[in-house]
């Protein structure tokens, strides 16, 4: 519960009175963040956003804790009782308890409830007068497969829907009947009783796209920041102009859009420059055909972060061909933008607008081989434009993803919760 002091606004969490969100002059008095995820089979972009949060925040001197739980895999769960949780697991609920009691957390975060967490875990944190965000890393709480992709093309079916029977007819968790209901059922019964609504303090979308589609998913606006991700600042870099190449750093996967980026180079006319690809995943021997086949490709497999802005730093331009919409602009652009180098990516408004009206690279159409061909044909042909490009990129960078914005956003986000949090523990 919150309670007000003579000078400011206290929390009162197992018996103790700590100050929070507080400020001495111009220096902000450390909180207590508890960071709740679930992880998945493949580690993926909100694991990595989890991690540098957590050392961003320990490096400004608040304390940060991390509850995660293992994939449904690892924990050798059946389909059945893993859907259950999504629905409503009581045991994360009770260890959220007991890490709210022993942390006394002035906020708790959650990056990732589903599967298995469930989003009863809001409802853990209300109950006991902790506010809680939520960052929207997919579109899982509008879409039960979370891209907004079925049948390899973009699905909004079950946006807007209260029922989202969509997702169980087509059965898009998994290809699995009984796992999409029970990722459907999870939806609408938080939906009924009014979990995301008064549970949740704010959703953090990552880019405005992503803030207009849970609006129209029935999420009031009010209740929806945006605040996208940052990366580490590497420095600009200048490209290798002994050996021009583009490049592609992801997991290898279909939405990912692997075969687009490769039918496409194979279609275009790059006289001069060469295609790298890192990555790994299921599409690996794809890419390795591809390879074997054309001399101009070269797969190099997976990179660590430090090689990453190394490798996007020395290529002329990284493409980023995903079909889906991507919850928030990808952490492969941020890291090429970082490092100075202009993208090449799909026309979907989620990821190319900011690109475009940065002039930070160029659009081709979703899906599209022939389109990204065009655009590699004329990428090789314009190395002056394309050099212009890389001061478009690097502004970029500075002007909406480095960890010293990022901060200050989660340290704002942070305080307005509690400082706006009512005596009786109900959210805005």
């Amino acid at each position: 519960m919150w309670q007000h002091n003579g000078n400011g606004l206290s929390c009162v969490v197992g018996g103790t009175v700590r100050p929070i969100g507080m400020r001495r002059g111009r220096e902000t008095v450390p909180m207590r963040i508890l960071q709740l995820h679930n992880l998945h089979e493949s580690r993926g972009g909100a694991d990595d956003v989890l991690d540098h949060d957590g050392h961003l925040l320990r490096d400004a001197g608040h304390d940060v804790e991390a509850y995660t739980l293992a994939s449904a895999a690892d924990m050798g769960l059946s389909p059945i009782r893993a859907g259950a949780k999504a629905v409503w697991n009581q045991e994360a609920c009770r260890a959220l308890e007991q890490r709210i009691l022993r942390f006394k957390p002035d906020v708790v975060h959650v990056h990732t409830p589903y599967p298995l967490m469930s989003p009863a875990v809001f409802r853990t944190a209300h109950r006991m007068g902790v506010p809680a965000v939520a960052t929207l890393h997919s579109y899982r709480y509008s879409c039960i497969a979370a891209t907004c992709v079925r049948d390899g093309h973009i699905c909004e079916d079950c946006v807007g829907k209260r029922l989202k029977l969509s997702g169980i007819q087509h059965r898009c968790y998994h290809d699995s009947l009984g796992a999409s209901v029970a990722l459907t059922a999870s939806l609408v019964l938080h939906r009924h009783i009014g979990t995301f609504h008064h549970s949740v303090w704010r959703f953090l979308a990552l880019t405005e796209f992503s803030k207009r589609l849970l609006a129209r998913d029935g999420i009031p606006g009010h209740k929806i920041l945006v605040k996208p991700n940052s990366v580490s600042d590497p420095g600009p870099r200048d490209a290798d102009l002994t050996q021009p190449y583009v490049a592609f750093v992801g997991r290898l996967i279909d939405v990912k859009g692997i075969t687009t980026l490769l039918e496409g180079w194979s279609r275009s006319d790059h006289a001069g420059l060469r295609l790298r690809i890192g990555g790994d995943g299921e599409m690996r021997s794809v890419v390795e055909e591809y390879a074997q086949r054309d001399p101009s490709i070269d797969y190099i497999g997976w990179l660590s972060e430090a090689a990453v802005f190394d490798f996007m730093g020395a290529a002329k331009a990284v493409i980023v061909p995903s079909h889906w919409y991507e919850g928030g602009v990808p952490l492969v652009v941020l890291r090429s933008l970082a490092v100075g180098t202009p993208v090449i990516v799909t026309d979907l408004e989620s990821i190319c607008e900011s690109v475009l009206a940065d002039g930070a690279g160029y659009c081709f159409g979703l899906r599209d081989p022939a389109s990204l061909a065009d655009v590699l044909t004329y990428v090789s042909r314009h190395d002056a434009e394309l050099a212009g490009k890389r001061a478009n990129a690097r502004a970029s960078y500075v002007a909406r993803y480095t960890p010293q914005a990022d901060l200050q956003a989660l340290e704002t986000i942070y305080r307005e919760a509690a400082e706006n949090r009512s005596p009786s523990g109900r959210g805005a």
